[in-house]
């Protein structure tokens, strides 16, 4: 300890801890796919020192899924070590990996979703993203209100406080 204060761990480019999306925003999509990424995500991001995100379709459903440019790097490490023989895992990449786009924010904070996203997520005129801890989700509204009316069987709730 020095000056009281406690030392934290830092990784190698300097960042302490992992960033963390939580919260859920509703946001305005155009007609050309650009939409606001929520302040507080942007914000994250340039304290993380992540230069863009990655969007691709989410597989549980129908979602898109934004990583940041370090959580889509760690999951392209994952894919290359698979062997291209392993029909699962290759089926999963082609649905879901290829998919991917990476995107920068313009400068007023907004993403241009590609059109083949847009229409996979159903994207119309009011969206919602959902900080879902190390990525972020994008939801079309109406989609994202059905998914948060629907119940969870009780047998599936996961006890995030048990050790």
């Amino acid at each position: 300890m020095l000056g009281g204060k406690k030392w934290q761990k830092a990784d190698p480019s300097g960042r302490i801890g992992q960033i963390v999306f939580f919260g859920t925003f509703i946001h305005a999509i155009d007609a050309k796919g650009r939409t606001s990424l929520p302040a507080r995500f942007r914000e994250s991001l340039t304290a993380g020192g992540e230069p863009r995100i990655v969007l691709m379709q989410y597989p549980h459903w129908k979602a898109i899924q934004a990583l940041p440019q370090s959580v889509w790097s760690e999951l392209v490490k994952k894919v290359m070590e698979a062997s291209p023989l392993d029909a699962r895992y290759q089926r999963s990449v082609l649905k879901f990996v290829s998919s991917a786009h990476e995107v920068d924010l313009d400068p007023h904070g907004r993403v241009l979703v590609p059109p083949a996203l847009r229409d996979y997520a159903g994207l119309s005129k009011d969206v919602a993203w959902v900080g879902m801890g190390r990525t972020i989700h994008l939801f079309d509204k109406a989609a994202y209100e059905q998914q948060m009316a629907s119940e969870i069987p009780a047998e599936e709730v996961v006890d995030f406080f048990k050790g």
